[in-house]
């Protein structure tokens, strides 16, 4: 059978059927995509997290050193403290604390190390620009995160992360 040119059709649109099935393939794909996007974004602040109590220990690292003197990071209610061990005059009025804590935000310290049983919640830092082995956990709002301080170097590593 020989069809004749006015029989056959161009077509020059898309079906409705092919609109719809090429819209719920792209709405499947964006609901695959965004928890793994939200993850990211918690993985991320956790970082973030993680960072800003690392740059605290570096700042008490660095003080040591050049102070010659010992250097505490202290756990108080409010926050962590950074101050010498034995207080100047001077020092007095720079006692803030450098990383706040939030009602949902909880860092706990833990020193394998310490001698006595419940030692205080202070990690000295030497003029050596060594440290008590400590080991870090933090729980906030975008998950949890633990980390461990070598005791010479003073360097953290993070050992385990859990974004929420």
């Amino acid at each position: 059978m020989f069809l004749s040119s006015k029989m056959r059709r161009t077509r020059d649109a898309f079906t409705l059927f092919e609109v719809m099935l090429a819209v719920a393939i792209a709405v499947m794909l964006l609901v695959i995509a965004i928890p793994s996007m939200s993850g990211l974004f918690a993985e991320d602040s956790l970082r973030a997290s993680f960072d800003d109590f690392d740059a605290i220990t570096r700042e008490a690292k660095k003080r040591a050193m050049a102070e010659k003197r010992t250097i505490l990071l202290v756990w108080t209610k409010d926050g962590i403290l950074l101050t010498p061990e034995v207080l100047q005059a001077e020092d007095e009025a720079s006692l803030t604390p450098q990383l706040l804590f939030s009602d949902e935000v909880s860092v706990a310290l833990e020193r394998p190390a310490a001698l006595v049983k419940d030692p205080p919640l202070e990690w000295p830092f030497w003029p050596s620009g060594a440290c008590e082995p400590v080991r870090v956990s933090y729980s906030g709002a975008p998950g949890k995160w633990t980390a461990e301080y070598e005791p010479l170097t003073a360097r953290g590593t993070l050992t385990a992360s859990y974004p929420r």
